[in-house]
């Protein structure tokens, strides 16, 4: 019995659990952090460039299908169907 009190009067006053863990719950970035959004940051530029080439080359599909004598398409300027030349 006098084991028990002197087991009560060595304890802390505090009553709580207490845990402590060994890894740090917000290290500094590292070298390897680094490196791996830099991949991340590349895949995204290249799945963002992929996706605008796509828009616009759909967007140049249709503008030939819809307008095909469009200078911006790669027609001449005087385009035989529009031109008439008392030459010809």
């Amino acid at each position: 019995m006098r084991h028990l009190f002197a087991l009560l009067w060595a304890q802390t006053e505090q009553p709580v659990i207490q845990y402590f863990t060994l890894t740090d719950p917000d290290p500094e970035p590292s070298f390897v952090w680094f490196i791996l959004h830099t991949f991340y940051f590349i895949g995204f530029v290249l799945a963002a460039a992929f996706v605008i080439g796509l828009a616009f080359g759909g967007f140049r599909f249709w503008l030939l299908s819809k307008f095909p004598y469009n200078r911006l398409n790669g027609a001449d300027k005087d385009d035989p169907n529009e031109t008439f030349r008392l030459s010809d």
